[in-house]
């Protein structure tokens, strides 16, 4: 799938549960299974079969199914299989030059994946507890709040999966700058002071920034101050008034920042936007 797509998926959940299978737990081969179904294992172990292929299935393991798809499996006595599991459906809509359409995004997984990086399986076991809870709440917005946790489960999913050198505790790390950044654009934060934020030295941090997001951080932090400033200049303050509340202490810097990144100055982004 190309994560582009990921913005416009709508998911549908029939079943979410945090399944602590019992001696008697199986998979129908006889039923017909129209739902896609994910499931993450954090503990015990299970025999699966997905069409013609059988898996052992443990700790760690990402298991998915497809609607159709063939499902036996059975756990074991002395090791029952502890796991969290939830049913779905999506559509993915898309805005095109005529109007909606309905793409076909499959999903890029394998029946069974292990999830090797320690980090990533830490973070997918604290999100599907968070699923499960907000599920078993029954509370009216549940299906909301459930699909934005749904949502950031699968970002990881896919981003592991787009990426051989796929590192969460790297990705951690750099949305934790990004946060910090977002907070604080509109003081004349530095370099030190992310780094410190995050908790890592400025060289460390603008390896994994150029490693995750393919820029340093401080270009990064150009980018939210001028995106910023565009939404400011729309909403009629001035140049200088801008330049002030974006973090510049250089009116120049700003207006040279500006032409180079929107090749027009802040003055004429002005004027064309009246």
């Amino acid at each position: 799938m190309d994560i582009r797509l990921l913005d416009h998926i709508f998911p549908q959940f029939t079943y979410v549960a945090d399944r602590k299978c019992s001696v008697n737990w199986k998979f129908q081969g006889d039923v017909i299974y129209d739902k896609h179904n994910l499931i993450l294992v954090y503990d015990g172990e299970a025999e699966l079969t997905c069409n013609d292929q059988v898996f052992n299935v443990s700790r760690g393991d990402l298991v998915y199914f497809k609607p159709q798809d063939y499902r036996l499996g059975h756990t074991f006595p002395d090791r029952l299989m502890h796991c969290y599991t939830v049913d779905f459906l999506y559509t993915c809509p898309v805005m095109k030059e005529h109007g909606w359409e309905l793409v076909d995004a499959a999903l890029p997984f394998q029946p069974v994946e292990k999830i090797n990086d320690p980090y990533l399986f830490s973070r997918l076991n604290d999100l599907f507890s968070s699923f499960t809870r907000t599920w078993l709440s029954g509370n009216h917005n549940k299906a909301t709040r459930g699909r934005a946790i749904f949502m950031e489960m699968l970002t990881l999913l896919l981003q592991w999966k787009a990426g051989a050198n796929f590192n969460y505790d790297k990705v951690r790390k750099v949305e934790k700058a990004i946060n910090f950044m977002t907070q604080s654009f509109q003081s004349r934060i530095t370099l030190q002071e992310i780094a410190d934020h995050v908790g890592i030295s400025p060289s460390y941090l603008g390896g994994i920034f150029k490693e995750m997001i393919g820029t340093s951080p401080i270009t990064y932090l150009l980018g939210i101050r001028l995106r910023k400033a565009k939404e400011l200049l729309k909403d009629g303050y001035s140049v200088t008034e801008t330049a002030e509340q974006v973090g510049f202490n250089d009116i120049f810097y700003f207006s040279k920042s500006f032409k180079r990144f929107e090749g027009m100055t802040p003055s004429q982004y002005i004027v064309e936007g009246s």
